[in-house]
């Protein structure tokens, strides 16, 4: 029994979390930014899980004046110097209400 239990609720949720994409951006997944920088071989790119936040969050959130994301992939110039100055995903990411960026959670979003 609890094992159907858990197959409900995954399917629950993931028919939730499917229905809380638009159709506009259904089909955008991860999202990797290469870095540019040279001798940066040694940190992978950053991986940015766009389902993850269009599930919890509208379009409207990253993709405004204010937060300054574009919308097609790779057009923001993204770099860590602007995220800690509170830029792109620094506004959400200080600690409140996402993790913060820091040496402790690089492997956040720079995964292998």
């Amino acid at each position: 029994m609890k094992r159907a239990a858990h197959f409900f609720l995954a399917g629950l949720l993931l028919t939730v979390a499917l229905s809380a994409v638009s159709a506009d951006c259904a089909g955008v997944g991860d999202i990797v930014f290469e870095r540019k920088v040279k001798g940066s071989d040694e940190i992978s790119p950053s991986i940015f899980q766009h389902w993850v936040h269009r599930v919890l969050y509208k379009c409207t959130a990253c993709h405004n004046p204010k937060v300054g994301f574009k919308l097609k992939a790779g057009e923001t110039p993204i770099t860590m110097d602007a995220i800690q100055e509170g830029k792109y995903c620094g506004e959400c990411h200080k600690g409140k209400p996402a993790f913060a960026v820091g040496f402790e959670t690089c492997d956040r979003c720079h995964r292998s």
